[in-house]
């Protein structure tokens, strides 16, 4: 096969050009998320926690801590100085944390779309070297127009946003022999997360089974790849707490483990006594597998799931997805389809590289430009996160809409609220204010809890309790999610009140503040009522 010829620049533009339109959208979308309270509560935590980094504690969360197996299992209450890597050995997030004590709240949507638009600009360089002009032209649009990185680009800030870049990079080492390229990067993305070696271990796999060039090399990323994973979640994160056993590997692996107590290597020994239940469990439900696999592979013209190099590139990441339980598991929109972005592309570039004559027919040409129009619109369509809510409405039957006036007016009523909270006090806040709270050490949800313990282990109740039930007002009559979280808050504001323990300080817009009163002793029974009206309890 002849050498592709160079990139035209007429293409080098237009992938600039899509690039920073790719850029400037989804930043002012995610802008629009902060300022409209769509942000909900993992952009809380990961501010919080990225946030007690820049402040000299690392992976310190108490929002965090709401989430662990301690609380979610034990029944315990949040603690101050919980530490996030008991469920996410998320090392290379904390490198924002200058950022963040720069830039603030802005800091997360700022890193989370560059991140992602300059790993479609890798990609662009990747296969113009390999393919033709406007080959590789297709392919890096297929990137920035599929749901697999819109959605997790509309997402709330995660720490997954590295895996496409970091993934593209050590396969592009590979394919070029730089290996202080491999190197570096394959060390970062082990950084990224614990389940980070997975996608590491695909690309070795990958390596050594295609590439004899660099076969010992692959072998050697397979290696460091699974002796790290055991590492961190066989020591590290368990010496932490035991939410990776408790809650992460018993909510993925509960049908197939009886007892994940023993961690990740107990796990992986359980699957290999069960060959016949993980076959069960890979293909089942098989519709909606089928779906998935359709959906991920549709911007790509369905060459993935005739590549072989693609499906060695994803073959960990997408073994887990299959084999996993629960309604996200096979979700196109959410942030560990980014798992998978690496093999999918670059299998695919990989492909077309190996069948240049498939280029030639032009008949498919037109089909492609469709097959693209129409995972695009699938995408918009489906409201990825409800980023898209000012102009795709929450539900179409029955009919719930939130208009962008409505959602500014929220933002006004939350901003009053939140400004009644002195800077340093603890708080209690409900999802949608969270991330405007998050930039403070004492922090837990409501109405999950209004007691916490602090760092010497006391338990205290917060000075503040604010909670918005007007937010969810517009739509209640269709969720019931929305539904019980309002009726809860309003109950448990009722109680609050009612108690003696708080004073209803502010209520306006559909927002309200409660103080704490001094010396109270918590759950102590008065004959207090709610002192003045207020229209959000109705």
């Amino acid at each position: 096969m002849q050498k592709p010829e160079p990139a035209s620049v007429s293409s080098q533009r237009s992938i600039i050009w899509i690039a920073s339109g790719f850029w400037i959208l989804t930043f002012l979308i995610q802008i629009w998320r902060l300022e409209s309270l769509s942000a909900s509560y993992d952009q809380a935590l990961f501010l919080q926690e990225i946030w007690s980094t820049a402040q000299g504690r690392p992976f310190e969360s108490s929002l965090s801590s709401v989430l662990s197996g301690p609380v979610q299992v034990g029944g315990s209450l949040p603690w101050v100085d919980y530490l996030h890597l008991g469920q996410h050995a998320n090392f290379l997030t904390l490198a924002v944390s200058p950022l963040v004590a720069l830039l603030g709240a802005l800091a997360l949507p700022l890193v989370q779309v560059s991140t992602l638009t300059v790993a479609g600009l890798l990609l662009w360089r990747i296969a113009s070297r390999r393919l033709p002009p406007e080959l590789a032209f297709r392919l890096t649009l297929a990137y920035f127009l599929s749901g697999a990185v819109i959605g997790p680009v509309l997402e709330n800030f995660h720490d997954l946003i590295w895996l496409p870049l970091l993934g593209f990079l050590v396969v592009e080492g590979l394919l070029e022999s730089r290996i202080w390229q491999v190197l570096i990067s394959a060390s970062l993305l082990l950084l990224v997360r614990e389940d980070s070696g997975l996608v590491l271990f695909s690309l070795g796999l990958w390596a050594l089974v295609r590439r004899s060039d660099v076969r010992w090399w692959g072998l050697g990323l397979m290696i460091a790849s699974f002796v790290w994973v055991l590492l961190v979640t066989g020591w590290i994160q368990p010496s932490v707490d035991s939410s990776l056993a408790d809650r992460f590997l018993t909510e993925k692996f509960g049908h197939l483990v009886d007892d994940p107590s023993g961690g990740t290597f107990s796990v992986l020994i359980t699957i290999f006594r069960r060959p016949f239940a993980v076959f069960l469990a890979l293909v089942s439900p098989p519709v909606a597998t089928l779906g998935f696999l359709l959906a991920l592979s549709l911007p790509l013209l369905f060459v993935p799931l005739i590549s072989v190099d693609a499906a060695l590139l994803v073959s960990g990441p997408l073994f887990v997805a299959l084999v996993s339980q629960g309604q996200t598991a096979l979700a196109i929109n959410l942030r560990y389809v980014l798992a998978l972005v690496p093999g999918l592309y670059l299998g695919s570039v990989l492909w077309w590289e190996s069948h240049p004559q498939a280029w030639q027919g032009r008949r498919f040409r037109p089909f492609w430009t469709g097959v693209l129009s129409l995972s695009l619109v699938l995408t918009v369509v489906g409201n990825p996160h409800r980023s898209l809510s000012a102009i795709i409405p929450d539900s179409f039957v029955p009919w719930a809409y939130v208009s962008p006036q409505t959602m500014l007016e929220r933002r006004e009523a939350a901003k009053k609220a939140v400004a009644k909270v002195p800077e340093r006090v603890s708080v209690s806040a409900d999802t949608p204010l969270l991330p405007l709270l998050a930039q403070r050490e004492e922090l837990v949800r409501f109405p999950n809890s209004v007691q916490f313990k602090d760092r010497q282990g006391a338990v205290r109740s917060v000075d503040y309790v604010v909670t918005f039930p007007g937010y969810y007002t517009p739509l209640a009559p269709v969720f019931k999610g929305e539904r019980r979280v309002q009726i809860k808050i309003r109950e448990q504001v009722r109680e609050l009140v009612t108690q003696g323990d708080y004073n209803l300080i502010h209520c306006e817009g559909g927002a309200l503040v409660l103080r704490r009163v001094p010396g109270k002793v918590p759950a102590q029974k008065t004959t207090h009522g709610i002192s003045s009206h207020c229209d959000a309890l109705d």
